[in-house]
């Protein structure tokens, strides 16, 4: 199965340039299955940016199941709004979804993922943010167990990234705000085949292994592209 992949259009900032790279790989997106969005898609909150972002990817990508995770722009009081706008695009949230392909099964499991340390406004705006990074963290690692005995490929898809080894390029003091060591812990110990991740624009380093699991960071800015993947 062809999977496409990208993150951080922040629709209308970048919706050109993805628009553009989806006729770029026009084949290859009408082949696609899925369509994989690791947040981040729109610009602050604003519903209405991610229709352009939707009519061109599916116009595009005609076969495709759009799935997408939320980012830290698609506002949490949002959410609703979102999927209640946008019922073809399958929103994972601390959930996942097992596509059937022509030889192999996808699991899929997405979440906006887990910060080592939360950002300032974070601190100040949700309460009890670091017991909300504590839970989704213990729920990823669990339904990623569960998910290797359900599909013969386990994707992670989360908008921060799930290691600090594709934060290179990004200033070190910041690395706990863009990522998770928690998260890379969990990936040691489950595995997934996997793990697709935005929110990091500056990275130099866009994709790394890490036992066995590959990161993609997929974020728009960082490759000026989107990601085209063969499972």
């Amino acid at each position: 199965m062809i999977v496409v992949a990208t993150s951080d259009v922040h629709s209308p900032r970048y919706l050109f340039q993805y628009v553009a790279a989806l006729s770029k790989h026009s084949e290859l997106c009408r082949e696609a299955g899925v369509v994989l969005w690791a947040g981040d898609m729109v610009e602050r909150g604003r519903v209405e940016a991610l229709l352009p972002v939707v009519e061109a990817t599916r116009k595009k990508c005609p076969s495709a199941r759009i799935v997408s995770v939320f980012g830290n722009e698609e506002y949490m009081d949002r959410e609703t709004y979102f999927i209640k706008r946008y019922p073809h695009v399958v929103w994972l949230n601390d959930s996942y979804i097992v596509v059937d392909g022509k030889v192999k099964s996808i699991a899929i499991y997405g979440s906006r993922g887990v910060l080592d340390r939360p950002t300032r406004w974070q601190r100040r705006n949700i309460p009890g943010i670091d017991a909300v990074y504590k839970r989704r963290a213990e729920k990823t690692a669990a339904m990623l167990k569960q998910l290797r005995e359900k599909a013969d490929v386990v994707v992670l898809v989360t908008h921060y990234a799930p290691s600090y080894l594709t934060l290179e390029g990004e200033n070190p003091k910041i690395w706990p705000e863009l990522g998770s060591k928690t998260m890379e812990k969990i990936l040691l110990d489950t595995k997934p085949d996997i793990a697709v991740h935005g929110h990091v624009h500056r990275s130099k380093r866009l994709e790394a292994m890490i036992n066995g699991t590959r990161i993609v960071n997929v974020a728009f800015p960082a490759r000026g592209d989107i990601v085209v993947m063969e499972l």
